[in-house]
């Protein structure tokens, strides 16, 4: 179930998470949030520079709410309990073929308790039924086990490792490709 608003977009998860598209207005919780897990987040995404900064994330965030209106992709805050924990999102849709990526991050205080996997069957599930997707990937540096088995409890085939496709900050990194197709979701 989707709940459209003129200025906000939400999509309930379960169990008092849910999916809110993001605002500049979040900007400082969100900020917070990516401050306070700056080390955990560093370890395997590679634009949590030591300079990242709440001008960053407000001009990053500008451009999303751009691209949310325009359907191009869909950048969304997690939410537990109403407190932001994370965010989600699916990357710039390929519109000929229909298909996309999914990046996420969640804070360390709320890892371990099934809130990504729900956000990401969630997110998994709008892009298919309201953006018309045919299909969508998760890529993961081989070593992050934990995000690895995201893709795995939602059912994704594990295509195969695309080596040293990512530059994390000082070395080149292998990313494990997994992928959904439409006709495969349930």
């Amino acid at each position: 179930m989707v709940a459209h608003t003129r200025d906000q977009l939400t999509i309930p998860v379960a169990d008092g998470i849910e999916l809110r598209r993001v605002s500049t207005a979040d900007c400082d919780e969100l900020y917070a949030a990516i401050d306070r897990n700056r080390a955990c987040l560093r370890t395997w995404l590679p634009w949590v520079i030591d300079t990242f900064s709440l001008s960053d994330l407000t001009e990053f965030i500008r451009q999303r709410e751009i691209d949310n209106a325009d359907r191009v992709s869909l950048t969304t805050n997690i939410r537990h309990q109403g407190k932001l924990c994370g965010a989600i999102g699916l990357h710039a849709i390929n519109q000929r073929d229909r298909n996309t990526s999914i990046g996420y991050w969640l804070d360390e205080a709320y890892q371990g308790q099934g809130i990504m996997t729900r956000a990401c069957r969630a997110i998994v599930t709008e892009g298919f039924r309201q953006y018309g997707l045919h299909r969508i990937e998760i890529r993961c540096a081989t070593g992050n086990i934990r995000s690895s088995a995201i893709p795995r409890r939602l059912g994704f085939v594990e295509e195969g490792i695309l080596r040293e496709a990512e530059w994390l900050y000082d070395h080149w990194v292998d990313l494990r490709v997994f992928s959904m197709l439409e006709q495969d979701w349930t």
